[in-house]
């Protein structure tokens, strides 16, 4: 919160008479223990509740709210109380740009107004229709006709067709953003963890100028293994296993 008002820790503690020292620990320190006075401090300066200072809730706000304000039914209340449902994903969906559309759409289908209107054009259509080939005589496909029969549109159908693609391109949005966040973090820690390896590589080959050992040390360093305690036999058997592996193979390929 402080990062996100573009605060120094110098602007808070001013702020706050919180030592910027005790402040950076709260930050940086999960397990620091911090007195209630600067808990009720912190909640009134940053505007949010204790339970979100000390992650029990993701609600910075409404924590204590009226639910008669939400106009929700007993029932929605119960479904969502429940957690059968995925509450985080269903929060972006209503908060999403595009929901007010969709429930607008949702609105007017289910209402059936602009389907009783649509329903008397398309009588009107229909009469025109009638009326032409009452007073005249139809030699092939007549334009005048063709046109009528393809201004009449279905109602429902029509309805439900908006529907889908107002959610189509909601679900594509939240799609898009989910796959760029959770890409993002895969790639950014494989990528991480590649280069890490690839240093360590290159230090412990450069210090005891043994590409074995240095090898060694990158499958030991993954495995969790103690090379100190392990025989010359069990070396020998994770080099072997090391060289089928695609570190190496990216290694040779580097050089």
């Amino acid at each position: 919160m402080r990062e996100e008002k573009k605060l120094r820790l110098a602007d808070v503690s001013e702020a706050t008479g919180i030592p910027a020292t005790t402040l950076q620990r709260f930050e940086s320190d999960e397990n620091s223990r911090i007195g209630y006075q600067d808990v009720e401090v912190l909640t009134r300066f940053y505007k949010v509740s204790a339970d979100y200072l000390f992650g029990l809730t993701d609600n910075r706000k409404y924590r204590d709210f009226e639910m008669d304000r939400l106009n929700l039914s007993d029932k929605a209340i119960e479904v969502l109380a429940s957690r059968n449902l995925n509450n985080k994903l269903l929060s972006e969906v209503i908060a999403h740009s595009d929901f007010a559309e969709l429930l607008a759409g949702l609105e007017v289908f289910l209402d059936g107004n602009l389907s009783e209107n649509m329903g008397i054009v398309n009588m009107s259509y229909k009469l025109a229709i009638d009326t032409i080939n009452k007073q005249t005589v139809t030699v092939g496909r007549d334009e005048y006709i063709a046109t009528l029969k393809e201004a009449s549109i279905d109602p429902d159908d029509y309805l439900r067709y908006r529907l889908s693609q107002r959610f189509d391109k909601l679900a594509k949005s939240l799609y898009g953003e989910h796959k760029k966040e959770s890409q993002s973090e895969v790639n950014n820690g494989y990528i991480n963890t590649l280069g890490e390896q690839v240093q360590k590589y290159q230090d412990v080959k450069d210090e005891t100028n043994s590409a074995e050992q240095a090898k060694l040390a990158i499958l030991a360093d993954q495995l969790g293994v103690d090379l100190k305690k392990t025989s010359k036999d069990e070396k020998q058997s994770m080099l072997g296993f090391l060289s089928r592996s695609r570190f190496v193979k990216f290694i040779k390929r580097r050089k």
